[in-house]
């Protein structure tokens, strides 16, 4: 008799964001009755030890498979997501993730994408894949309207589809922050505005991250400013975070080290006045707090949650960053000016998205109940 379900997706990578995806997608299961989960994981020992589910050892390549296809064999429900997957900044992702849904289609066990951020999508060969296998599940949901938008594009028609919100929107912040800060080695200076920063490397880095040191340096200038660096992608994030943290030369600057849950995290920077992020769940898990975003675009996917959010406006494309240096500027310090009213106009389409995130999980629940 199958029972349960299995998902896969980027995780046991120690990076916050997927686990921020994956802890929002174990709650909302678990609300529906679904306590029955596995999850193909880099590390699984970690991935029990931090979510409390089975987890079973899912490789670069075919490492494991044989034993994922029995786990299959014996479930009701095969999940791809969350998170960005089905993007081609390398060619080797697409195929990669849609592989495992193959390997579930031939186990017979229904597959469903859960909140999935499609694209970007450049080569003919990534296309005429996800067009292929997509047309074999049984339901997508996606974060955002350009993802379904770009699967209709494709030809994608016979799976049910709709768009729903990112699985961290239904994270909720219970640990203090300012404890978890305290005993990281981080002390806050009650008297001045806290300011987080998510950064990661990124091409073009040589046009950029002068022009964002000088705005950090200015902003600093403009306002008595506190920065905290947080690194999301554990032992990659930090190298850029430092060497901005040193450029910048404020005194009180602090770089979060270690590794902490994705809530735990968000508790962090539920403290903050306002976070500059280039990492998508860094402005996700800050927008639980309703704490403002100032979002440095190196992917569509951050500019579309940041749309949905209604806080677009302040954003900066880093392609455009040099060329738009002054405007840059003043945005940056009109941002930190208007926290407040931002906070308050992100607030009710945040609370609706943390809603709506919880609608791919009542899907799953109807798909597993569908199973015969």
């Amino acid at each position: 008799m199958r029972k349960g379900v299995v998902i896969v997706g980027y995780y046991g990578a120690n990076n916050t964001g997927d686990e921020a995806i994956l802890t929002g997608m174990i709650h909302a299961l678990k609300a529906q009755g679904i306590t029955d989960i596995t999850v193909l994981s880099r590390d699984p020992e970690q991935t029990r030890k931090i979510h409390g589910v089975n987890s079973i050892y899912i490789g670069r390549r075919f490492d494991g498979l044989i034993e994922i296809f029995h786990k299959m064999r014996k479930s009701k429900l095969f999940i791809l997501g969350g998170g960005g997957l089905l993007q081609d900044y390398s060619r080797r992702v697409v195929p990669y993730w849609l592989s495992r849904v193959l390997l579930a289609l031939l186990a017979r066990t229904p597959v469903m994408y859960y909140a999935q951020g499609i694209g970007p999508l450049r080569t003919k060969e990534a296309k005429r894949l996800v067009r292929l296998i997509s047309n074999r599940v049984k339901w997508i949901t996606v974060r955002d309207e350009e993802s379904l938008s770009l699967l209709q594009e494709l030809g994608v028609f016979k799976p049910r589809m709709e768009v729903t919100a990112d699985p961290a929107l239904g994270i909720k912040v219970t640990s203090n922050g300012l404890d978890l800060l305290r005993q990281a080695g981080i002390i806050l200076d009650p008297r001045k505005i806290k300011v987080g920063i998510s950064l990661r490397s990124w091409k073009g880095e040589e046009s950029y991250l002068p022009v964002l040191i000088q705005a950090l340096q200015r902003l600093k200038e403009e306002y008595d400013v506190q920065y905290i660096f947080f690194p999301f992608q554990f032992g990659e994030d930090e190298g850029i975070s430092q060497k901005v943290m040193e450029a910048v030369e404020a005194e009180d600057a602090c770089l979060l080290k270690g590794t902490y849950t994705p809530e735990q995290v968000a508790a962090m920077l539920k403290e903050m006045d306002g976070v500059i992020a280039m990492r998508l769940h860094a402005v996700i898990l800050s927008a639980v707090s309703f704490v403002p975003s100032f979002g440095l675009i190196y992917d569509p996917k951050v500019l579309r949650f940041m749309e949905r959010a209604g806080i677009a406006a302040y954003s900066v494309s880093l392609e455009r960053m040099q060329e738009k240096e002054e405007a840059f500027n003043k945005q940056l310090v009109d941002w930190l000016a208007a926290r407040q009213q931002i906070s308050e106009q992100m607030e009710p389409r945040v609370e609706a998205m943390m809603r709506l995130s919880l609608r791919s999980a009542e899907i799953a629940k109807q798909l597993m109940n569908d199973f015969q």
